[in-house]
């Protein structure tokens, strides 16, 4: 009896071990490898298509999202149950940090706008020695990844979304206030507004300068336990109010009971419902 009972269940090991070494992977999403002829560096970008891309002809709005290490995982999952419901069908692709860097170095370097190496509330001492390359990171994005996933899928190119959080909301600002129509709309959560002694701040007074329009959609987001980044962002939106763009619409939402790691899953499904709720 003993003997039967382990011949039986060899088989089912057999099957679970080779279960095992499958590696996981998201539904309807691949890899694209792509090298930065701005700054050398290589990237992965994780392409997720909507279910009903292969059944139509239609063209799609792009969703750019950054921190791929857990931007790209929840990003398919709520869209994996909101997508064709409560929001129409988007093309989402994820940047992930350079290959073969320590990912906080990776994101210090092409996230911030300046280079700040007396920057204490970054993430190290080290990191902040490649600081403030997101003008180089900005190029990429624009000469390369865009015209690449507009060449190879059915993109709606007058209706592409930028999503940061954190410091990617910071360099979503950054983008804003110096290439604003390289995205049709943003979607921006729990901003380092703080960085470089608030330096996003002084970039957009330099903007108000020489600008009276600013053409586009932007749906702040920040976590209602986020303490003085709530101050900063609520500061921030004060100045918007002042200048009163033409061109510009613009939101922020507070979320209660949330922090600055509870809040990114909750602010991208507003976000996505705002811009694309159907």
């Amino acid at each position: 009896m003993y003997k039967r009972f382990i011949f039986t269940l060899m088989p089912l090991l057999f099957v679970m071990q080779a279960f095992a070494n499958e590696p996981f992977t998201i539904q309807n999403t691949h890899t694209i490898q792509v090298t930065s002829k701005i700054n050398q560096q290589s990237y992965e970008l994780y392409v997720r298509l909507p279910k009903g891309y292969n059944k139509s002809k239609r063209h799609y709005p792009l969703v750019l999202i950054n921190d791929t290490s857990y931007s790209i995982a929840t990003a398919s999952g709520i869209l994996h149950l909101i997508e064709g419901r409560d929001i129409e069908e988007v093309v989402v692709v994820g940047i992930s940090y350079s290959k073969g860097t320590n990912p906080l170095i990776s994101r210090t370097r092409d996230y911030t706008p300046t280079f700040a190496p007396e920057e204490t509330m970054g993430h190290s001492r080290e990191a902040q020695q490649v600081s403030g390359q997101a003008n180089s990171y900005v190029k990429f994005i624009e000469t390369q990844v865009l015209p690449l996933v507009i060449s190879q899928y059915r993109i709606d190119s007058s209706r592409k979304t930028f999503v940061g959080h954190s410091y990617g909301g910071l360099l979503g600002t950054y983008i804003l206030l110096h290439q604003p129509e390289l995205f049709s709309s943003y979607i921006l959560g729990s901003p380092s507004f703080w960085y470089d002694n608030k330096v996003i701040f002084e970039m957009e007074k330099n903007y108000a300068k020489h600008n009276s329009v600013l053409p586009a959609t932007v749906r702040y987001f920040i976590g209602g336990k986020e303490g003085f980044m709530v101050t900063d962002l609520k500061e921030f939106m004060s100045i918007l109010d002042k200048r009163q763009y033409k061109s510009f619409d613009y939101q922020h939402t507070v979320i209660p009971n949330t922090s600055h790691f509870s809040v990114f899953a909750q602010l991208l499904t507003e976000g996505l419902i705002s811009l694309y709720g159907k």
